[in-house]
């Protein structure tokens, strides 16, 4: 549960209307720290999940929502897609507070921490369009990463895209036939796997489970990143007496 008297994370919110359960990023419920939102105009699906360049317009957009949401206490921010990893320099170039654009970001320490023989196994929304520039705007080697896609008739695009019925169960059951197919495409030689998808992270520890992997996903990098933006020491510090210690 979410301590209502910390400094709330920023969150910018895409124009998209589907279920939000908890563990996806947009749910209050996901997060131990409050949350607060903004929503970009123009910020479709088609708008971010693409191979291209974002606009000056379209980066002036997430500018000025998110200086909204600096002004209104938040002390970080978070967006809603990871494919935003293309606006990552820009927008923190911009922005008066920090700001964690994808999921993608945590590879380059990932790629640091796992044997580098295996690559990290990175599922997303759409492989189509993921494409070698959302990895190196955030200085990622595309040779050190393995990519797979959720099918474009599939469980998580209907719901996303086409505006079909949210079913959980076929989602994660897609999601892990897809980790698996990962593993399989990439003979096994996946170190750890990374959700592109922010939708994706309610279903991260069935992932987990199916592949016995490390798994890191939207929800892992807002911890670790609010754990900087208002640092405490655990409770549980305070009630441990040292120990005596001999040199």
């Amino acid at each position: 549960m979410a301590n209502e008297n910390a400094p709330p994370m920023g969150f910018l919110a895409v124009e998209v209307n589907i279920a939000r359960p908890p563990g996806d990023p947009f749910n209050e419920q996901t997060w131990s720290f409050p949350l607060i939102r903004e929503t970009v105009s123009g910020s479709s699906v088609a708008d971010i999940v693409t191979d291209k360049q974002y606009g000056d317009e379209f980066i002036e957009r997430f500018v000025a929502a998110g200086i909204k949401l600096a002004e209104r206490g938040a002390v970080g921010i978070m967006t809603s897609c990871g494919f935003l990893a293309m606006a990552q320099k820009k927008l923190s170039a911009r922005l008066p507070i920090p700001i964690a654009t994808s999921s993608l970001i945590q590879i380059p320490t990932l790629r640091a921490i796992i044997n580098h023989t295996h690559k990290i196994g990175l599922l997303t929304y759409d492989a189509s369009r993921l494409t070698d520039r959302h990895l190196t705007e955030l200085g990622i080697d595309p040779a050190s990463v393995h990519i797979f896609g959720a099918p474009p008739r599939g469980y998580l695009r209907g719901y996303v895209s086409r505006g079909d019925p949210y079913d959980s169960e076929n989602v994660e059951q897609e999601l892990i036939t897809m980790a698996k197919q990962l593993l399989h495409s990439a003979q096994d030689k996946i170190g750890a796997i990374v959700l592109e998808c922010t939708n994706m992270a309610p279903h991260g520890e069935s992932i987990h489970r199916a592949t016995g992997l490390p798994v890191y996903d939207v929800y892992t990098l807002g911890e670790w990143f609010y754990s900087g933006l208002n640092r405490k020491n655990p409770s549980y510090w305070a009630m441990r007496k040292p120990r005596d210690q001999k040199v």
